[in-house]
């Protein structure tokens, strides 16, 4: 029986709003530059590839809030260099990162609180498990996010990442709960929680992973009753 559920963030419960692109046009125009929220856009796949290079190397920088942060700011200086303002990408990527800290700048997503209220109603313990600064618990507090859950457990506030099963198993403990007795809605996070035995529900918005091997639903919404 399920006890308790635990959420990544990023793509689960909140997205950028206004996008990354549209922020560093604003910041741009902000500056003095005469670029375009297109011209910040046609960077985005490159910004994606960076981050994914990255991680793939060493993906530990979301171990501390130092690194955590660091990240970011190089996408955003190395999308300013493509972009022809590489003169500025110091004061643009401090601007950009610093409107992302802001609850203006995220959305919740329309399925969230549907779903939360029906878990929290089923008495089940809910927790967030993320790759995310330390700050993440004062980003859900100003989203009105925070009272849903019992645990907010921050990759960079503990000092391990996903897919580390290390991370799950804190949370779990945090909680007073067995793994095998929990749900994970991660994003790409399955193999880390099913190493620490938890049961992964990957949130598939786009319909991009029909192949995933555990169990995929396209919204919020589905999971009371996948549960």
């Amino acid at each position: 029986m399920v006890e308790a559920v635990f959420f990544d963030v990023g793509s689960t419960l909140i997205r950028p709003c206004p996008s990354v692109a549209e922020t560093m046009a604003r910041a741009a125009a902000e500056r003095g530059h005469a670029l375009t929220v297109r011209d910040f856009e046609l960077h985005m796949p490159a910004m994606d590839a960076y981050y994914e290079a990255e991680y793939l190397r060493d993906g530990d920088f979301w171990c501390s809030h130092e690194g955590s942060t660091a990240i970011w700011l190089d996408q955003y200086r190395y999308v300013c260099h493509l972009a022809g303002i590489g003169h500025d990408a110091e004061g643009m990527a401090a601007a950009v990162n610093g409107a992302y800290r802001r609850a203006a700048s995220w959305e919740v997503y329309a399925d969230v609180a549907g779903c939360l209220r029906a878990l929290k109603e089923r008495g089940l313990a809910l927790g967030v498990v993320s790759n995310w600064d330390a700050e993440l618990e004062d980003l859900l507090r100003d989203l009105r996010l925070l009272p849903y859950f019992d645990t907010v457990v921050s990759s960079a506030a503990v000092g391990y990442r996903k897919p580390n099963p290390v991370i799950f198993d804190l949370a779990c403990e945090q909680l007073g709960v067995r793994p095998g007795a929990c749900a994970h809605r991660p994003d790409a996070d399955g193999d880390g929680a099913a190493a620490a035995g938890i049961r992964p529900v990957i949130i598939d918005r786009h319909g991009a992973e029909p192949d995933c091997p555990y169990d995929r639903v396209e919204t919020l919404a589905d999971i009371p009753s996948v549960l």
